[in-house]
């Protein structure tokens, strides 16, 4: 019978998987870009709107989604998300008209909207409080990995099979996983009923409260996060979407080298996710308070993200801005996996995926604006100078909320190791 060390290992390996996969999945469109524009006449301002479509479902259907994660479990959830947005993907590559093809994103939106809150749940279960910000650490750096394996890998299906085919075998890729996820994963709960252990009670003063939507809204903390991940999640969009499109268009980059020089800048960025995680256990070891260690990582890396940056708008030689970017993905990926260890901070584990959900929302809010602000701005001047600035004032204000509204919780649950050491 499989250890409870097993399980987390299994935990964070199947999670870190699904990240990759749903990645490649979002990140397709921006690699066929300039190919589906030629073949089915699509201006870069539509375009805009197809990469668009996909993060303002994913943003809306955020708030329903949370609490019906909260109430199957991430289990369920995260194996319906993979069926419903791999048949999205594989669906987008069999239509031409820009309805159908919008309509398909929307749907792949909706789709993927369970996966990142449904993660944070499921770490939420398994790890406790002192060593969950390496394990969540590792898991996000798939938003990385994802994005680094997508250029050479998409572009090879892509040589292959054409745009068509590429979409609909990464479509066929998530229905598979999402098979073995169902077959294999378990939840805590659920392995603690069928070993027949019993988990030790955490001591508390007085029962907590059972949080409540209303009070949830009610918390400055949640309008921290809120307001912060816009910041996070603008900045991590703008890149993922126009990346490519800017070595080909600024710097005259052909399809190959564009492919590896966006790889690896998505590799700093999942060095930056890793070393969030363990700078945040490291500081909480050395007795800083939990919320204040993920203030001080996510600060941090907005404003390290927005300095280079800033900095990439000013600059015209190539392998500079290569330089540059790296920078500032190892720096906003850094703020995004903390954004999710602080939403493990601040609420209990029933109540992580209705948190996480409205930290979500905000985010891809201001995420399904970049494409379109960028698309417009590109077109309008012809360099994406204006839209590298905007996106560092978006992210210093972001900043600016975690640094202002995120507080340590007025009641908090003392959290004990799940199992006896001899149970590991």
């Amino acid at each position: 019978m499989k250890t409870i060390k097993s399980f987390k290992t299994l935990t964070i390996v199947f999670l870190f998987m699904i990240g990759v996969v749903n990645y490649l999945d979002r990140s397709a469109l921006s690699i066929a870009n300039t190919s589906i524009q030629h073949d089915l006449s699509i201006s870069p301002t539509q375009m805009g709107f197809l990469l668009s479509a996909f993060s303002l479902a994913y943003a809306f259907s955020q708030l329903p989604m949370g609490a019906l994660i909260d109430r199957l479990g991430s289990k369920l959830a995260l194996g319906g998300s993979l069926i419903v947005w791999s048949l999205a993907q594989a669906a987008f590559g069999l239509f031409s008209g820009f309805g159908h093809l919008l309509g398909m994103r929307v749907l792949l939106g909706i789709g993927e909207a369970p996966v990142f809150p449904s993660a944070a749940k499921a770490l939420s279960e398994w790890f406790d409080t002192q060593e969950r910000g390496t394990a969540t650490g590792w898991v996000w750096s798939a938003t990385c990995i994802g994005p680094c394996l997508a250029p050479p890998l998409l572009t090879l299906f892509m040589v292959h099979l054409g745009w068509r085919g590429m979409f609909v075998l990464t479509g066929i890729l998530g229905l598979v996983l999402a098979a073995c996820w169902l077959a294999f994963y378990k939840s805590k709960a659920q392995y603690l009923a069928e070993t027949g252990r019993t988990e030790p009670q955490p001591r508390v003063s007085k029962p907590a409260p059972k949080l409540r939507w209303s009070a949830l809204l009610r918390d400055r903390n949640t309008w921290g996060a809120f307001l912060g991940f816009m910041g996070v999640i603008y900045m991590i969009w703008l890149h993922l979407t126009w990346m490519p499109g800017y070595f080909e268009k600024q710097h005259g980059l052909d399809l190959y080298s564009t492919a590896w020089v966006v790889s690896l800048a998505y590799l700093f960025g999942a060095a930056g996710t890793v070393v969030a995680g363990k700078a945040c256990d490291r500081l909480v070891a050395r007795g800083m308070k939990v919320l204040a260690s993920r203030k001080v990582v996510i600060i941090t890396g907005l404003l390290g993200g927005a300095l280079f940056t800033l900095i990439v708008a000013f600059v015209a030689n190539v392998v500079s801005c290569v330089a540059l970017l790296c920078a500032a993905l190892f720096f906003i990926n850094m703020s995004s996996a903390t954004a999710w260890m602080i939403v493990n901070t601040i609420v209990p584990s029933e109540r992580v995926a209705s948190f996480g959900s409205i930290q979500n929302f905000g985010g891809y809010l201001a995420g399904s604006i970049a494409p379109i602000l960028t698309g417009f701005s590109v077109q309008q001047s012809g360099s994406f100078s204006s839209a590298f600035v905007i996106s560092a004032v978006v992210a210093t204000c972001s900043a600016l909320a975690y640094f202002l509204l995120l507080k340590e919780p007025a009641a908090k649950v003392n959290e004990q190791p799940a199992l006896a050491a001899s149970h590991a």
